[in-house]
């Protein structure tokens, strides 16, 4: 690694370069869904069991980890629930007493959030707060609303798993709404991601740690973002977002059909990295420009049909959580007959657990890249 930077596995001083606590931080993933888990059998949602809203409103800001833990409960539970979901950076005109509103931020002292809030009150709608209940906002509500609002002061940037957390508290409280699949349980969604927390710890070295391998691969190259769903594509966003703010080094986020044009336009025949090593430049002459990597998200039971969505395209990899955590059992290489239909590559309830299992893998190795120095 770089001269004056601590190694991956050096872990004294990675601990020594952790000033502000990030790795301490990334690892409050569980508690936050934990802590949801604790108002729910408070009985905090309780005014929501009797309801059959005429719809969801969510309205968060268009960036940052709220945005997008909406994106991703959205699309994993939408085609499954008889109410329909709405996410607006603003509350719409039409608001009413049949709807529920959900507002979620990191900033108890957005206004857009606050006039959401107040005016949703006004007109009758049902409250409920993903946001710190402060400034504006709790001036706003004026000790109205349902509370889900975080009740573990982390960083901001690693509020996702709490987001979705009360995202999923809010819509299985509608008791009377008729919700297909199978959401996770908020209990053991917490206990999956501090068994990732504690995976990923800086004890365990390179070669058992899924977090420094992410680390490492992510720091050879510039890298590209992309998901097999919806729901993994706005999670391969926030990978991007969350590299970028940890350390600087910037990545993208596409679909994968406009990665899979580019790529044929742009990379098509280009050198890799394992070709570079046999390079001969008198024989072969100048080394070509190396092609970023690129990091599939998907999970356990859709990695083999998506492996072969993306082998035109040599640098590219999946990146998913343990099998063990998938809503089906992983097809192997050899596939199946019958296995790959159109129902395979939809989100559903089950999936959320491995996405955020794999988003604080993300979280830690953006972490872990920080520390070595990486961007710098």
């Amino acid at each position: 690694m770089r001269t004056g930077a601590p190694d991956l596995d050096d872990v004294e001083e990675l601990i020594a370069a952790d000033s502000d606590g990030l790795l301490h931080a990334v690892a409050m993933a569980g508690a936050q869904v934990r802590a949801v888990a604790e108002a729910v059998r408070e009985g905090v949602t309780e005014p929501l069991a009797d309801l059959r809203p005429r719809s969801v409103v969510i309205v968060c800001p268009s960036a940052g980890p709220a945005a997008a833990a909406v994106a991703v409960v959205s699309a994993s539970v939408a085609t499954g629930i008889d109410v329909p979901i709405v996410c607006t950076p603003g509350l719409p005109g039409w608001i009413g007493p049949l709807d529920v509103v959900v507002v979620a931020g990191v900033d108890g002292g957005d206004m857009v959030l606050a006039d959401a809030a107040a005016r949703a009150l006004r007109r009758r709608a049902e409250v409920v707060v993903a946001a710190p209940i402060e400034g504006p906002l709790r001036d706003a509500l004026g000790g109205n609303g349902i509370d889900l609002s975080p009740r573990i002061d982390v960083d901001p940037r690693f509020r996702f798993a709490g987001f979705v957390a009360a995202l999923l508290a809010t819509l299985t409280a509608l008791r009377a709404v008729r919700f297909t699949g199978n959401p996770p349980d908020l209990g053991d969604l917490a206990d999956a991601l501090d068994t990732e927390a504690m995976a990923g710890h800086p004890s365990h070295d390179s070669f058992h740690n899924q977090a420094k391998s992410l680390a490492a691969r992510l720091d050879e190259n510039a890298v590209l973002w992309s998901g097999d769903t919806p729901a993994a594509s706005a999670l391969a966003a926030r990978a991007a977002a969350v590299v970028f703010s940890l350390t600087g080094t910037a990545g993208a986020a596409l679909d994968l059909p406009d990665l899979l044009r580019g790529w044929h336009r742009r990379w098509s025949g280009a050198t890799t990295a394992v070709d570079s090593i046999f390079h001969d430049p008198e024989l072969d002459g100048p080394l070509g420009e190396v092609p970023p990597r690129v990091l599939m998200v998907s999970t356990p039971a859709r990695e083999w049909q998506t492996r072969r969505r993306i082998a035109a395209i040599s640098t590219a990899e999946t990146v998913v959580a343990d099998a063990d955590l998938s809503s089906t059992s992983p097809v192997p290489d050899g596939g199946g007959p019958g296995w790959g239909g159109i129902e395979d590559l939809t989100d559903v309830p089950a999936d959320l657990t491995s996405m955020l299992v794999l988003m604080v893998r993300i979280e830690m190795a953006a972490v872990y890249l920080r520390l070595i120095g990486a961007g710098q």
